[in-house]
């Protein structure tokens, strides 16, 4: 019995695939709706984070697993490309903000610092994993970036013996005048992966990123475990003491010391270095510095905007609503 709905689910999975690799365009559809349907929900449905959230996670999942499976009908991608460790982390980071949110909503704080905890204290093991038994090279968020589903085009028509261009969706178009390449909103790649780039066919795989060695190698390893230091900071001292908050922003600001001039770097590496130094502006939000210093001029500010400048009021309001709400979950602000 168990071996026959096993062969069943197995079938059902070569089918999906099929599907998948045959339909794009519906693929592409369905996720947008997915992701619609999350956005929806938390802006109509009362007390709906929860399951707002569990909507957006699982339609990055989705996509998540789409990208795998059509990444593996491209002949100009290599098999293999992430390694399972990558590919772990990507998918951790797709759903520990909704697993944060569960936690604390249905067993309370207790249970919402232990889900936290276990996270991190996993992320950090896999990354530390990758930095000194793998690749050796620079963590670049994200580590498997969404697929440039543009190359599917020619595969697909390949495949099905089509045109072209009725076989695949075309997510960019060319400016007549100008010649510059412009990515539709529907080509758009899931939140956790977006930049202001066109994606690549290939991404930033860590093997096409060069070694650590020396002091960056001490900067990229006190980068990966702020997390875990911070947390272990957290359970001795109290959430309400500076003494995490400042071991945490001393640990950040080494790692960028150490890591050096950026001229000699890698654009993979530079893109990342950048990306973290914005990161820092978080620290804005991080408490106890949130609650007894930048809280009340933030809120100043929003509610100048909201009062004083024309098509601002809307979005005032509504950073003004969510702010506390977002400010308690730990994964937007500490992840």
């Amino acid at each position: 019995m168990s071996l026959h709905i096993g062969d069943k689910l197995q079938q059902a999975i070569i089918n999906y695939k099929r599907w998948v690799t045959s339909n794009p365009q519906l693929v592409g559809d369905s996720e947008s709706v997915l992701k619609w349907c999350s956005y929806l929900v938390a802006g109509y449905v009362n007390k709906s984070v929860v399951f707002s959230e569990l909507l957006f996670s699982a339609a990055n999942i989705v996509t998540f697993l789409n990208d795998r499976i059509l990444a593996g009908s491209l002949s100009s991608l290599k098999e293999g490309q992430y390694s399972y460790i990558e590919q772990v982390l990507s998918t951790i980071e797709i759903v520990e903000v909704f697993l944060e949110i569960a936690a604390f909503r249905f067993g309370g704080p207790a249970t919402k610092w232990a889900v936290i905890v276990a996270i991190q204290v996993l992320k950090t093991t896999l990354r530390v994993v990758l930095l000194f038994k793998q690749s050796g090279s620079m963590l670049v968020h994200p580590l498997v970036p969404a697929l440039d589903r543009t190359l599917l085009t020619s595969t697909v028509a390949e495949n099905l013996q089509v045109p072209p261009q009725e076989s695949a969706p075309v997510f960019t178009f060319t400016l007549k005048r100008s010649g510059r390449v412009i990515r539709k909103v529907e080509g758009a790649p899931p939140s956790f992966a977006r930049d202001w780039s066109l994606p690549s066919s290939t991404g930033n795989t860590s093997s096409s990123l060069p070694k650590l060695e020396g002091n960056r190698k001490v900067a990229e390893l006190l980068h990966v475990c702020q997390p875990v230091a911070h947390l272990m900071a957290l359970g001795v001292f109290g959430e309400k003491s500076w003494k995490p908050f400042l071991l945490s922003l001393a640990m950040d600001c080494s790692s960028h010391t150490l890591h050096g001039n950026t001229k000699s770097m890698t654009e993979a590496e530079q893109k990342e270095i950048v990306r973290r130094r914005f990161g820092l502006i978080n620290y804005l939000l991080r408490s106890p510095f949130y609650d007894n210093k930048s809280k009340t001029v933030i809120v100043q500010l929003l509610k100048f905007s909201q009062d004083n400048i024309p098509l601002a009021g809307s979005l005032a309001r509504a950073v003004l609503r969510y702010l506390p709400e977002y400010q308690q979950i730990y994964f937007y602000i500490w992840g």
